[in-house]
């Protein structure tokens, strides 16, 4: 009797084991299936007058027909203050805007649109000390 209990509760050990790695194996599978299948390309570099930081225009895309394009601009220089993430992004394409960005000096950038329509956030404090300086203009 004691003998039958032990190799029933081990063959339900043995089951439950594989049911279960099955599963997961399933469910990792359906969750990787899922994963987002976004994408982000730089478009256009605008470089400092010194050659030392760069004004990155780049957009995104999540493929789905409902979905538009997005994007935003990021300052990339080797000197930690000078650099920026994200001060400002924007649905749809950079030319749909009429997105400029321009350097007037080697600390000082200059983001211009035409449309703010299609501007989603203005983000000064994206910038990791005051020593970049962002203006921001809009032109008609």
């Amino acid at each position: 009797m004691r003998s039958a209990i032990k190799k029933g509760l081990f063959n339900f050990g043995g089951y439950s084991f594989w049911i279960l790695l099955a599963l997961w194996v399933a469910f990792s599978l359906l969750l990787k299936s899922c994963e987002s299948s976004c994408y982000h390309e730089a478009v256009k570099s605008v470089v400092s007058p010194d050659g030392k930081q760069v004004a990155e225009i780049s957009i995104g895309d999540c493929g789905g027909a409902t979905t538009d394009f997005f994007g935003g601009v990021d300052v990339k220089s080797d000197n930690p203050k000078l650099t920026a993430e994200n001060i400002f992004t924007f649905a749809g394409r950079p030319e749909e805007i009429g997105l400029e960005v321009r350097w007037v000096n080697d600390t000082e950038l200059v983001i211009s649109v035409s449309d703010l329509y299609k501007a989603r956030r203005i983000n000064p404090n994206g910038r990791k000390s005051a020593d970049l300086k962002v203006k921001y203009e809009y032109r008609k």
